[in-house]
């Protein structure tokens, strides 16, 4: 029997665009490419290690008292083991979270940082993405570095936006800007997220490709490249 692999941003970003182009890449491995600009792995980057020493309560409102797990307590990637849609055909996650949280109040935490325009339901546009990395840690594997550690309950999740709002000060090397922050929650919904994986494998066991999406311009770069 096939075992399904998927990344979790893969479902919201890809999986929900466009059926035509998700299955081509899935079924051929062709695709743009496209990947975000650099900048905001740098953002990342640089966020993080402010972040990572403070209560997490602090970080903005909305947030539960808890603290950030490293690398010392997560292996880089992490990995599930066992999952099964609702038509019982295996599938497997892999993935590298942004950020998970030990919650003071008991259980965890999974956010994501998001340089975006605020908006206070963001969290809809990740949901199973955030969901995938639940289930990882509900039912985790190994890597062939590391194991996953079981994590659960994971009771609390969301987006963290960050908005540019205004430069405030310069020097010839450097300017500083101020960001507005906003946190999204995210109720989780584990049926939700079960249906959704059927009806994304039952979209990779058709036999013939999806039909062509006038309102998506990758369409056109497959539909040159590969007659399809």
């Amino acid at each position: 029997m096939i075992e399904y692999t998927f990344s979790p941003s893969e479902l919201d970003y890809q999986a929900k665009k466009c059926q035509r182009c998700y299955y081509i890449n899935k079924r051929f491995r062709l695709s743009d490419g496209g990947r975000p600009p650099p900048v905001f792995s740098s953002l990342d980057a640089n966020q993080k290690p402010y972040y990572k020493n403070l209560n997490i309560k602090d970080w903005c409102e909305g947030l539960p008292e808890g603290t950030f797990m490293d690398k010392k307590e997560l292996p880089g990637k992490i990995t599930s083991e066992g999952l099964v849609d609702n038509k019982d055909r295996k599938f497997k996650l892999n993935g590298i979270p942004d950020i998970v949280i030990k919650l003071k109040e008991g259980g965890y935490g999974i956010y994501d940082f998001k340089t975006t325009n605020i908006k206070s339901n963001k969290s809809e546009n990740y949901r199973y993405q955030l969901e995938a990395y639940a289930q990882i840690f509900a039912n985790p594997g190994s890597t062939k570095t590391a194991a996953t550690p079981k994590l659960t309950p994971i009771n609390h999740m969301g987006i963290i936006q960050f908005e540019p709002s205004e430069i405030i000060s310069h020097t010839k090397n450097d300017h500083n800007m101020k960001f507005k922050v906003f946190f999204s929650p995210l109720k989780r919904n584990e049926k939700d997220f079960y249906n959704f994986m059927t009806n994304l494998i039952d979209l990779l066991e058709e036999e013939t490709v999806p039909p062509f999406s006038s309102n998506c311009s990758l369409c056109y770069f497959t539909q040159s490249n590969n007659n399809l």
